[in-house]
Order: structure tokens, then C-alpha cells, then sequence
């Protein structure tokens, strides 16, 4: 269903306030199935929250604006950066259907940085990429299971390695001169 022709958010990453997701940790691990809240426990029902990992939330972000944007439009939003003095790569999630077109790093401080992505869909949402996303969402329920077993999801959410799935380097891309203002850059790729 394609509705939209721009999705601009800042998603949660867990540096302050990790996100939250419904479900809870016993529907998460199988013990309960899905269920319905009765009418009569409606009014004063708090429903069951998981956390939801950085992974997971990108990956949701782009599968439902592959879905819901219509070709060249935007999607727009926030993403953390580990600020690393011997990093000389950006690592940046990325999606059969959309192409990065535009970065613009804030510092947050000498450890953190976020940077606002700017990317433009120039594909169709296939059958091909629904069936990869509900086969990440099934590799997501175990990877959210061990993060909880093991109480890792901080390191989960800035670890490369485990976001090496949605994240590859932008090879060469090519850049307009740097706009700075204050430590904060901007690059726009063509």
C-alpha cells in the first residue's frame, strides 16, 4: 500500500531511553501465543512491553517504508554513530529498495554522534524482499532471546557485528564539499 511520499522520524536507539515493543518477554520466548484482552479489562490494561533492539527497529523502519512510500520518496531519520578515533568508515543500514543520498552527522558528545539520513526509494517492494524481512523477523525473535538471556542489548545496539546483516560501507561515495558548523557535517551523495 503505497501512501506516503515522505517518512521523516528519529527512532529510539537505546543511548538514553532504549525502545520499547509489545509482546513481552513470554510471548517473545513462546511461552504464551498472541491473545486478546477482554472487553471487560480493557480499561485498566498496561500491555506487556519487550525491548526492542536497534536492529530490529531499522530493519522494521525500512521494511514498512519500502512498503508505504511511493517511488522517490523520502525516508528521513536519525541514526547513532560510536564516535571512534581510528574509524576512517560510516557504516549506514541499508535496503534493496532505497539509495542513501544525504548525511548530516550531529556530535553529541566525544562518544556518540547521530546522523540524519536521508534516503530515496528507487525500487519496488517485492515478494522477494517481503520474504527476506519475515525471514529476519524469525531471526530476530532468537537474536532478542540470547540478547535478554545474555543482558546485552547496549553493547547489541552498537555492535557492528551483530548489525552486519543491515549495515555495509557506501563504496566511494561521491561527495559535494563538506558543510561544517560546529563539528556537525553534512555530505550529499549523487
Amino acid at each position: 500500500m503505497v501512501v506516503f511520499d515522505a517518512i521523516i522520524c528519529d527512532p529510539p536507539y537505546g543511548v538514553r531511553a532504549g525502545g520499547r515493543k509489545s509482546g513481552g518477554r513470554k510471548l517473545l520466548k513462546g511461552v504464551i501465543g498472541p491473545y486478546t484482552v477482554p472487553d471487560d479489562k480493557r480499561t485498566d490494561h498496561i500491555p506487556s512491553t519487550a525491548a526492542y533492539s536497534l536492529a530490529e527497529c531499522v530493519h522494521d523502519l525500512l521494511d514498512v517504508a519500502a512498503k508505504m512510500l511511493v517511488m522517490g520518496g523520502r525516508l528521513v531519520y536519525f541514526y547513532p554513530v560510536l564516535r571512534e578515533d581510528d574509524s576512517t568508515e560510516t557504516h549506514f543500514p541499508e535496503h534493496p529498495c532505497f539509495k542513501l543520498i544525504a548525511t548530516c552527522e550531529q556530535i553529541l558528545s566525544l562518544r556518540y554522534s547521530r546522523v540524519l539520513l536521508t534516503m530515496v526509494k528507487i525500487g519496488p517492494y517485492t515478494e522477494e524482499i517481503a520474504e527476506t524481512a519475515r525471514l529476519k523477523h524469525l531471526e530476530f525473535k532468537e537474536n532478542h532471546l540470547k540478547w535478554l538471556e545474555e543482558g546485552n542489548l547496549h553493547a547489541a545496539v552498537f555492535s557492528s557485528a551483530d548489525l552486519s546483516w543491515v549495515m555495509q560501507a557506501i563504496p566511494n561515495p561521491v561527495k559535494t564539499p563538506n558543510q561544517s558548523t560546529e563539528g556537525n557535517t553534512c555530505s550529499f551523495y549523487l
